[in-house]
């Protein structure tokens, strides 16, 4: 948390012109450090987490065990444990390493609060330590950022968590469907000459570091297996300045849509491809090529684009289209710093492009233009341009009286598919209520899930809540009152959330 001390104000023509001029001085977290924030790094940092999907954040580490042999018990892979409090204050104990790989700041601040920087397995948080000025800043920072778990399930279908496990599911699964987008992303990769072949057994460039690369497996809505290629950012040095890159809210999409329509404005949407290579990286790193590379296997790369995971490479590609903006003439919105505007004088209104990463939604007189102008211009690469029918999960359409209509329906019909591939069934369509009246979850006393019910649960439960975001707000309390049991669900729970989706299948075609 920060509280905002002070303005500092500049001078207002150039506030007006560029909002992100006007800048607040901050105490974080009610230390006397403090920390010059722009106003939309403030906005940015009150609305971040009111998208999040199936996930939780750690608010301290409590304690430790160790060190532990291999054959105790407890040994998951590290020499020592951490004992994590979640923000639902379940407590879990974690191998130090992954904790250590997503957040080595809190770590070494703990170390250094219980006297284990001289320990053996802890000393790797010494150098973090050792500056405390910038270890308080490190600390603060770390602090404003989020930890997350992320599930194994994605709309039914298991994900891997290596090239490796990929390999396993597909032989299991009986087809190469994890293999083939592999290979469709180290061909994109290419593509965009994302790095530089220094041959095999090339010496590091001197001002270079070393790190590593993995692939991230993931499901879309409509069953498509991807693969991303993530570089381990967690191995470079955390940058003193803020390099967070927000997206647009959903609520400031709905209101683009409504000045939309109150001004007779086209509305298209459409998706840069690979947006994070369009732009280069300022960082000094590179890999040694591993399995997934083929031929390059064990060949010295230096990356030269913002590859996804790098600590700046979100910073890097939405300065890089910040600019685009701005070179065509529009400005950022003050409230929502990713809706960006701009006046047609001929028409004396206002036109805007909502950005959610390199998902853009546009309304304006000539959307075809301005399309035309960010492939020809930029030499963008655009998917899926054209009035807008489907965007974020929700579909768009007009009903017979030409009012714009909003409905998640194929989004609900996609994790009613997911549901049947999970259960072995579809969701049966006999109930007119996503709860029983009068019901009590908390009484619940049938038996607990076991680990991989759990997981699927969570999986269920964060497919419902971005069903509520995009619009059926008539599961929110539903939905709500079962997400609290997502540590310790219990069978009866499953059933509800069961329930739920039948009531989505029958009521399908709700609208806004």
């Amino acid at each position: 948390r920060a509280r905002i001390v002070e303005a500092i104000n500049a001078h207002d023509d150039k506030v007006q012109k560029n909002p992100e001029l006007l800048k607040f001085k901050c105490s974080i977290n009610n230390d006397e450090y403090e920390e010059v924030m722009a106003y939309n790094d403030i906005v940015n940092h009150i609305y971040k987490d009111s998208e999040s999907e199936i996930v939780w954040k750690y608010k301290e580490i409590v304690s430790h065990e160790g060190p532990l042999r291999h054959d105790h018990p407890n040994y998951k892979g590290s020499k020592y444990n951490v004992n994590v409090r979640w923000e639902n204050d379940e407590i879990t104990s974690e191998p130090l390493k992954v904790i250590a790989a997503d957040d080595p700041v809190t770590l070494a601040q703990y170390a250094l609060d219980n006297d284990l920087l001289e320990t053996d397995g802890w000393r790797r948080f010494r150098g973090i330590a050792k500056n405390q000025k910038k270890m308080q800043r490190m600390v603060n920072q770390a602090k404003l950022r989020s930890y997350r778990h992320s599930p194994k399930y994605m709309f039914g279908f298991e994900v891997p968590r290596n090239y490796v496990h990929a390999l396993e599911l597909d032989n299991r699964n009986g087809n190469t469907r994890w293999q083939d987008c592999t290979v469709l992303e180290l061909e994109q990769l290419h593509e965009y000459e994302t790095f530089e072949d220094k041959g095999k057994g090339a010496s590091i460039p001197p001002g270079f570091k070393r790190i590593r690369t993995h692939l991230v497996y993931a499901v879309k809505h409509d069953g498509r297996h991807k693969a991303r290629m993530v570089a381990d950012g967690h191995l470079t040095d955390v940058p003193l300045d803020s390099v967070y890159s927000g997206v647009v809210s959903l609520r400031g999409l709905r209101i683009v849509l409504f000045l939309a329509e109150l001004n007779n404005l086209n509305t298209y949407a459409t998706d840069i491809g690979n947006a994070y290579l369009e732009a280069d990286t300022k960082e000094k790193v590179c890999i040694i090529a591993g399995k997934e590379f083929g031929p390059l296997e064990g060949h010295l790369l230096i990356i030269r684009k913002a590859l996804y995971g790098l600590r700046t490479s979100g910073l890097r590609w939405h300065d890089k289209f910040s600019d685009c903006l701005r070179d065509l003439g529009f400005t950022p919105s003050k409230a929502e710093p990713d809706i960006w505007m701009r006046r047609n004088k001929d028409y004396d209104i206002y036109e805007y492009v909502a950005v959610y990463v390199d998902d853009l939604a546009i309304a304006m007189k000539n959307c075809d233009q301005f399309i035309s102008t960010l492939k020809d211009k930029y030499n963008f690469k655009l998917k899926g341009t054209g009035t807008i029918t489907y965007h974020l999960g929700m579909d768009f359409f007009r009903d017979k009286d030409q009012t714009l209509c909003m409905a998640p329906r194929k989004y609900i019909e996609k994790i009613c598919g997911s549901f049947e591939r999970m259960f072995g069934h579809p969701p049966k369509q006999n109930v007119t209520s996503p709860i029983e009246k009068n019901d009590h979850p908390e009484l619940d006393t049938s038996e607990l899930l076991d680990e991989e019910w759990i997981q699927k649960y969570q999986s269920l439960i964060g497919a419902l809540q971005w069903v509520v975001s995009i619009g059926r707000f008539d599961i929110q309390t539903s939905v709500m009152t079962l997400s609290s049991f997502r540590s310790a669900p219990r069978r009866g729970h499953l059933n509800r959330v069961k329930r739920i989706f039948s009531y989505l299948a029958k009521m399908k075609h709700a609208v806004i």
